[in-house]
């Protein structure tokens, strides 16, 4: 399919701005019929497809970024939060400012191994529960969406999926290790900073943490078995990459893909099956918050379509001259790329953000690794990073949200998330960016 105008993002926008505004405007309504809205955009989107290109591309226009990139996708966020929440973990005693730090640090450690998804659905609930004590809760879930959830994913190509995808399409695993290290280093070691200062100040505010200013900390964990499973899940994902495709209405789909995608639904199942129930009963473990997720990312994939078609138009399509801007003369300015590729990151998936600039700048990954390699460098970092900047930037983002929500801790809405992010990051980033 061809979309030559920006107009086919309206849809995409409208899910964007329900997602912004409904819940400050209509929250009972957007709590209710949150999927519905997204449900309504799609069909918005359809029907631009039908009206404009003819019937005949209706199920290609829903096939395509269903099977190709939701699919594929939900079933790796499920099954990491299905294994991860057969795992009980435990801090018994108060969750202090250096407490929470060091749980903060080591969280995005983890996060580097097992994925951000993984991590958050391992760690949300342990740090909320350490913390179960404190009325000011708010700005532990934005630091921990910021660390665990996003950046920490930086650590190596099993983290997020933009380093995955540079891995499979030939970056070396060990240059994402040593040309990221450095700035994930510091940009953690930064906000963890920050984070002590201003958990310290609410600790001390905070009536009902003053008086326990002793800070206990005794490690308790369940379901090891789960933990077991990662190794598959890891398997899983980097060994099913092989060559075979087949045609289905147009559009080639890999055999490894479909083997992918069965291999980690089997592996859910295991988990559940395994799992003793009072585990998952200890996890307070529900379906909602992937269901969430489920529901709002297919609108999402399906009508961000039009929007990644026409920047892979490159310079002839409608977003011709943001892309002229970021290569002046045909030479790509890594800061450029950088605050480009992180912000549309920050609002569709960072996966295909990623892709799209992998191509863009050579599509040679020899070249990117060696003479181009600020600006594979540059666009890795902020695929990642800038994830932080909204709640749809990256899934884990939702999970935060929903299973905070579920420990009753007030957490800001859309827009006043983004004001958090922007407020804390945006500055971090600017300094990012101009020694890229």
């Amino acid at each position: 399919m061809e979309f030559i105008s920006s107009l086919w993002s309206i849809p995409f926008l409208g899910i964007i701005f329900s997602m912004s505004l409904l819940p400050l405007l209509c929250p009972n309504f957007w709590n209710r019929y949150a999927s519905y809205v997204s449900l309504f955009w799609s069909i918005i989107y359809l029907f631009f497809v039908y009206c404009f290109l003819g019937v005949s591309t209706i199920v290609p226009a829903i096939i395509e970024p269903i099977l190709t990139d939701y699919i594929p996708f939900i079933i790796l966020i499920s099954t990491l939060y299905i294994v991860s929440g057969g795992i009980f973990v435990d801090f018994p005693g108060y969750g202090g400012p250096l407490f929470n730090t060091l749980f903060l640090f080591f969280g995005s450690i983890v996060a580097g191994w097992i994925g951000t998804t993984g991590a958050t659905a391992l760690l949300i609930r342990p740090f909320l529960r350490a913390n179960h004590h404190r009325k000011y809760k708010t700005h532990l879930t934005v630091f921990f969406i910021f660390l665990i959830a996003n950046i920490g994913g930086a650590a190596t190509p099993l983290g997020d999926p933009p380093l995955f995808i540079g891995f499979l399409k030939g970056i070396n695993f060990f240059w994402f290790i040593k040309q990221l290290y450095p700035v994930l280093f510091c940009t953690t070691l930064v906000l963890c900073l920050l984070f002590f200062m201003v958990d310290s100040i609410l600790f001390k505010m905070d009536p009902v943490a003053l008086p326990n200013k002793k800070e206990k900390v005794a490690l308790k964990i369940q379901g090891m078995s789960n933990i077991i499973l990662f190794i598959p899940i890891l398997l899983t994902v980097i060994l099913c990459n092989f060559s075979g495709s087949f045609s289905l209405y147009g559009e080639k789909f890999s055999y490894s893909s479909i083997l992918r995608n069965f291999l980690l639904v089997t592996i859910s199942l295991i988990s559940l099956k395994i799992t003793p129930a009072i585990i998952r009963e200890k996890n307070r473990f529900s379906i909602a918050p992937i269901k969430e997720i489920a529901e709002l990312f297919a609108g999402i994939f399906i009508t961000v379509t039009p929007i990644i078609h026409i920047l892979h138009q490159g310079t002839s399509g409608e977003f011709g001259h943001l892309l002229n801007w970021i290569a002046p003369g045909g030479e790509f300015v890594a800061s450029r790329c950088f605050w480009v590729s992180g912000l549309l990151s920050s609002i569709l998936d960072n996966a295909p953000t990623f892709l799209i600039f992998f191509h863009l700048t050579s599509g040679d990954p020899m070249v990117l690794m060696t003479a181009k390699s600020n600006i594979l460098t540059a666009f890795s970092i902020s695929t990642v990073f800038m994830g932080a900047l909204t709640y749809i930037g990256n899934a884990p983002n939702l999970i935060v949200k929903s299973i905070s929500t579920d420990y009753s801790v007030k957490v800001p809405s859309f827009l006043g998330y983004v004001g958090w992010a922007f407020a804390i990051l945006v500055p971090i980033f600017a300094v990012i960016s101009y020694f890229l």
